[in-house]
């Protein structure tokens, strides 16, 4: 024991003289054990919300309650005679727009005025409540549903019918569930953490009774979309086919006969395939003047050809019966019906056989359609005449 002594006084000794004779050389310096940032611990949700807030707004206790009156813009009170559950509801009448009307609504503090954090619950909590009329049917629920805050801060939410049970409020009970994550947190700044009270702001009129009030966990069910948006192909990947035999996805117009005119799908003629469309027109005869037809590629929707107006072409097989001196026009229109077309018979054709066109579409009057949003391919007659066409498509013309 004498010598662990004698060794801890020299060791004291030792560290003293370093510490004074080398003072101006020695900086002491604070050390932490650990400087790693501690993970925030992840909140885990218990199976009852009651172990995280009280969840019973309304169930026949009418202390925390305000707004039970008769006035000008409502009629409040408690009804004995026609609850959802338990021995109360809530009985309203209102008309928003009476003369003298500034505010109709009610006010539930529950918990004995607590405040109630749901900080946690925003996003997997709702307001559920059951409601039905007075008499009659209601086709929305006009509630501005209200939280304040204990600084005076709001957050607020509109009973739209998304969230009805059913489609209109009638003289039947039906449930309406409010999920936290759509009130309005943003405009009057509600600090979720601290809630004092539900607010129910009665606008327009109406007539209802309320009952079992409270705060439920929710989950949002899954949205199914009631029509799929189909994936399309790309419609500037060269070849399209318009036309071979049969019009891409059936989506042509135009295609029937008048006494003026007839475009059909034929048997008779064909350039390739077992078929071609003819057609048969006299626009000189009185009152004859509808003489376009046309198909789109991409299901109708529009097609922004601006960056292949100098790398593609429109192509197609043309055969006139008798002259090839007919006015026949062919080209592209957009979504505003404006069109860009060129005659054939400046291409100098031949009549009675099958000819092979070729369209690019720098050729195109550039200045007649917008071609961020063309629609289709179409063509159009003049006079009179009688043409097979077939093969229609869309090329390429870089090698």
């Amino acid at each position: 024991m004498k010598f662990l002594k004698n060794k801890n006084i020299l060791l004291a000794s030792l560290l003293a003289y370093v510490l004074i004779g080398a003072a101006g050389c020695v900086e002491f310096k604070e050390a932490k054990l650990y400087d790693g940032v501690e993970p925030k611990e992840k909140f885990k949700l218990p199976a009852d919300i009651s172990l995280i807030v009280e969840p019973k707004i309304f169930d026949d206790a009418t202390k925390d309650l305000w707004g039970l009156k008769k006035d000008v813009c409502q009629d409040a009170s408690i009804d004995h005679t026609i609850p959802y559950k338990g021995n109360d509801c809530i009985k309203l009448s209102w008309n928003r727009e009476a003369e003298g009307c500034k505010f109709a609504g009610i006010g539930i503090g529950w918990d004995n005025y607590a405040g109630k954090d749901l900080s946690n619950l925003m996003n997997v909590a709702a307001i559920q409540f059951y409601v039905r009329t007075i008499s009659g049917k209601m086709y929305g629920l006009p509630f501005v549903l209200t939280l304040e805050d204990y600084s005076g801060g709001m957050g607020f939410c509109y009973t739209s019918n998304k969230y009805f049970e059913r489609s209109a409020i009638d003289e039947k009970w039906q449930r309406v569930v409010v999920p936290l994550a759509d009130f309005d947190l943003e405009i009057e700044n509600l600090d979720p953490s601290n809630i004092k009270q539900l607010q129910i702001e009665l606008q327009q009129s109406g007539n209802v009774y309320l009952d079992d009030i409270k705060l439920v966990y929710y989950t949002p069910e899954p949205v199914i979309p009631w029509m799929l948006e189909e994936v399309l192909p790309d419609p500037l990947a060269m070849p399209v086919s318009i036309f071979n035999d049969a019009f891409i996805n059936d989506n042509s117009w135009g295609l029937f006969s008048t006494d003026c005119h007839k475009v059909e799908i034929s048997f008779n003629e064909k350039a390739s395939g077992s078929k071609s469309i003819h057609a048969k027109w006299d626009f000189d005869k009185p009152k004859c003047d509808f003489n376009y037809w046309g198909a789109s590629w991409n299901k109708w929707k529009p097609v922004d050809m601006t960056s292949v107006i100098n790398s593609v072409a429109i192509n197609f097989e043309i055969k006139y019966v008798g002259s090839a001196s007919q006015d026949v026009y062919a080209g592209l229109q957009d979504y505003d019906r404006s069109k860009a077309e060129i005659n054939l018979k400046t291409l100098n054709l031949k009549p009675n056989v099958w000819n092979s066109v070729s369209i690019p579409l720098n050729s195109l009057p550039q200045k007649s359609i917008n071609f961020e949003k063309v629609k289709d391919f179409v063509m159009h007659f003049e006079g009179s005449g009688e043409v097979y066409i077939d093969d229609i498509r869309l090329v390429s013309t870089q090698p």
